[in-house]
């Protein structure tokens, strides 16, 4: 039999026969009049994101909202299949530390989004590739590279004692560091006229952790990506650097409410930035305006980040699987010119529509609960931060 609301039903729905029967007064008094809607209603609170203008809006209850269409929130059943890394079916390795088991090591991608030329053209050394809605394209050409978290599978940030987590990240602001000083030549100037040292090109890394958030492989890894193209966000990061002279992680330290902080590690924050896009979204912020790269930090520095780090994945895999959600999220880490810096951890908490493809985020959870489930479910300090 098929499904439908017949006309009857239909019938003792209908309040106008048609929009063009009532005037706006009318149309107001009719919302307002719904009863069943009360429990539901939006919290009323647009937010911005300094960064690009993009909006996002509030509803803690959009997420009782039936649904019966296909939903993630049952993930399928997988077999594990053989690993490749763990085979050794991958390319070169261009670095290699001990951790205190296993190592972690970075090596080239075998499916890289960019790739270094034989030739570059004049221009391609001169200026950087960024999003300008006038540029026509050229020519884009770098490096991607891969660092896996651990030798040993199963292993990742999450699971990584304090002291290794370090090493982690100390090899990856190597990476960083040899690639944005020893370029020239190869790569447009980052910043022109140079603030300090110059650097050239852009070093990209990211995390996906999760079949929805573009992981493909289960074995833990992060990308790194070095180009001449200035992806759009380190660009929103620039702009925004250039109207309000002030980096955007200055900003958010001195803007976010304070009951929006998470957990404070001295050197470094963890906080739901106010203008939260998706439920648990949370961003890491290196407390120095001073540091726009991983390799500026100190050893205390580091030492924080690496502790940030552990806890905001730690916290989204308890976090995710209550909600019903396969454990997805990226991290992104903020860099260069008008950054400061600082790291997202971008959740994969609710699906993205139409919605959002205008630029109106509709968010069904607060800032403020966010962050106080996040409180309550952060693991404890594995050794104390010196301040």
């Amino acid at each position: 039999m098929i499904q439908q609301l017949n006309w009857e039903q239909l019938q003792t729905l209908v309040q106008a026969e048609s929009i063009e029967q009532l005037s706006m007064r009318q149309l107001n008094e009719l919302f307002h009049a719904e009863q069943q809607m009360i429990p539901f209603l939006p919290d009323s609170i647009c937010q911005i994101d300094p960064r690009d203008g993009e909006l996002i809006v509030y509803n803690s209850t959009r997420a009782q909202r039936p649904h019966d269409s296909a939903t993630p929130l049952t993930p399928p059943v997988s077999v594990e299949k053989p690993c490749v890394i763990c085979q050794g079916k991958t390319t070169g390795i261009v670095d290699v530390a001990r951790l205190s088991q296993g190592a972690t090591f970075i090596n080239k991608n075998l499916f890289p989004i960019i790739y270094p030329l034989q030739n570059i053209l004049e221009e391609c050394r001169l200026q950087p590739l960024y999003p300008d809605p006038n540029h026509t394209g050229r020519r884009s050409y770098g490096f991607h590279f891969l660092q896996w978290t651990s030798s040993q599978h199963g292993q990742d940030w999450h699971t990584l004692s304090l002291d290794d987590g370090l090493i982690v990240l100390k090899r990856l602001a190597a990476l960083e560091q040899k690639l944005l000083y020893e370029s020239e030549g190869l790569m447009p100037p980052s910043e022109t006229p140079p603030p300090r040292k110059p650097t050239h090109g852009f070093v990209s890394i990211i995390k996906n952790h999760g079949q929805l958030a573009g992981g493909s492989l289960a074995h833990g890894h992060q990308q790194i990506g070095y180009s001449n193209i200035m992806p759009r966000r380190f660009y929103n990061n620039w702009c925004f650097s250039e109207r309000h002279q002030e980096y955007f992680s200055d900003y958010l330290l001195r803007e976010n409410p304070a009951e929006l902080t998470i957990r404070d590690y001295g050197e470094a924050v963890l906080i739901v930035p106010y203008f939260m896009r998706r439920p648990y979204d949370m961003i890491l912020l290196v407390k120095d305006k001073n540091r726009q790269y991983l390799h500026e930090l100190t050893s205390s520095e580091l030492r924080a980040v690496t502790q940030g780090i552990q806890d905001a994945i730690r916290a989204l895999l308890q976090i995710m699987p209550l909600l019903g959600r396969e454990p997805a999220f990226n991290m992104t880490v903020n860099n260069g010119p008008g950054a400061g810096l600082y790291l997202e951890f971008l959740t994969h908490t609710q699906e993205i529509g139409g919605f959002e493809q205008l630029g109106l985020w509709v968010c069904q959870e607060s800032a403020i609960n966010a962050a106080t489930y996040l409180r309550e479910v952060m693991p404890p300090l594995e050794n104390k931060i010196d301040r």
